[in-house]
């Protein structure tokens, strides 16, 4: 009999998923139903390239394959929402299409903007996270010269950055005292934030208990008046259908290594999907283009048959004016040393270091350098902090001179 894996979920890691079956030999049928109206595309131009094109036309480009590949492997596209799981009988119920049976179930189903409830999406009050979002707020930012921006995460200053490429008035509200203090190290999120402000941006710390208002023309935030507010205050994962199936959650569906959750024959993969990470296991839900291809290519594999373990090594870049941030590895508290490699105007590499090892890098507009301690970031080869910070040994040569010298092999560099 024919084998079906449905994927709920027809996002990044969905359609990645999709064709690595086909990839992997997987001969039966392919269900890939999404809740959008859109084909499988790419969400990272939405805050970047769909804001700031000139040309309606050509505004977005970034879908995830040619319509011509879902009909060349057999993939079913269908825009449908998968509305109850039971995992018992293998069966979806879908909103338009009725029942179908499965063999093997992908969730893909990503996540949603996270709501702030003082603030209801209205006219001139937005959340972006699909490109329908992206579409309404271009269409918006034609007419405005002023726009608040509540949340100075990532995509709270890639919109910045992209407003103010449009020539807008920009105020970015940001509850904690420093910019992605999470995320980054103090020095690098305050030369993030001049950058900003050497742009025009203005910044409004610790600001809590924002009272927003919609009025005919505008939003008013506290005091101030502004054409529109974009709501950036992060993501939730879309666990709901998994949780009511009897699957478990936390923050995400639960999965191990292998992608596969509580209910026999149903995987997770992507923003919806928290994964034990690293040697300890640590509950770990990532929102990132790279976690959405690779593991949704692992629980692809898994279902055809493979044993393969998810063990990532974290990467995510963020593109902001002319600078591209890179980041390697996970923000770590246990952090005892940073150490820096200057590079030309705007361009540094930044090291983070936890008993000698390499666990954190951060670079602007250094991704080749970044790129040449990712082996070491892996396999967690102690450095000699000296080196590092010495200029005259390129980054690049760094990895083959360490493993020569953990060998014992005092090769020459040329």
């Amino acid at each position: 009999m024919t084998q079906t894996v449905l994927i709920v979920g027809a996002g990044q890691a969905g359609a990645c998923a999709a064709a690595e079956l086909r990839t992997h030999g997987f001969g039966g049928r392919i269900v890939l139903a999404g809740d959008e109206r859109h084909p499988p595309y790419e969400r990272p131009p939405l805050s970047k390239d769909v804001l700031i094109a000139t040309d309606d036309a050509d505004c977005f480009k970034s879908w995830m394959h040619g319509a011509q590949l879902y009909e060349d492997e057999r993939i079913e596209w269908i825009s449908d929402r998968v509305l109850e799981l039971d995992t018992q009988r293998h069966v979806a119920r879908l909103e338009r299409g009725g029942e179908l049976r499965y063999d093997h179930c992908l969730l893909t189903t990503g996540g949603r903007a996270r709501p702030l409830p003082a603030a209801p999406e209205g006219p001139h009050t937005f959340y972006l996270r699909t490109l329908d979002d992206a579409m309404r707020l271009r269409a918006r930012l034609m007419t405005a010269r002023s726009v608040a921006v509540i949340g100075g995460g990532f995509l709270g200053l890639e919109f910045a950055a992209s407003a103010r490429a449009r020539a807008l008035d920009v105020t970015v509200f940001e509850s904690a005292s420093s910019l992605l203090s999470r995320a980054l190290p103090s020095a690098m999120s305050e030369r993030l934030r001049f950058k900003h402000e050497t742009h025009g941006v203005r910044f409004v710390f610790n600001a809590r208990a924002l009272q927003i208002e919609e009025h005919p023309t505008g939003v008013q935030v506290g005091t101030q008046a502004f054409d529109l507010c974009v709501i950036a205050i992060g993501q939730q994962p879309n666990d709901e259908l998994a949780a009511a199936a009897g699957i478990a959650t936390n923050n995400g569906i639960v999965v191990d290594r292998h992608c596969r959750t509580s209910a026999a024959d149903v995987y997770a993969a992507g923003d919806c999907a928290n994964f034990p990470f690293g040697a300890t296991a640590r509950p770990t839900r990532l929102e990132s283009w790279q976690n959405a291809q690779e593991q949704a290519i692992v629980a692809a594999r898994n279902i055809t048959g493979d044993a393969v373990a998810y063990e990532p090594t974290p990467w995510f870049w963020t593109d902001q004016y002319d600078w591209n941030i890179q980041m390697l590895g996970l923000p770590d508290p246990t952090i005892d040393r940073w150490i820096e490699r200057a590079g030309a105007a705007d361009k540094t590499v930044l090291m983070g270091l936890r008993d000698g090892v390499i666990v954190q890098v951060l670079a602007i507009n250094q991704g080749g350098e970044l790129r040449a301690l990712r082996g070491l970031v892996e396999d967690a080869l102690r450095v000699d902090a000296a080196m590092l910070a010495d200029p005259a040994i390129k980054l690049r040569q760094l990895d083959k001179l360490l493993r020569s010298t953990h060998s014992g092999d005092q090769g020459v560099l040329v």
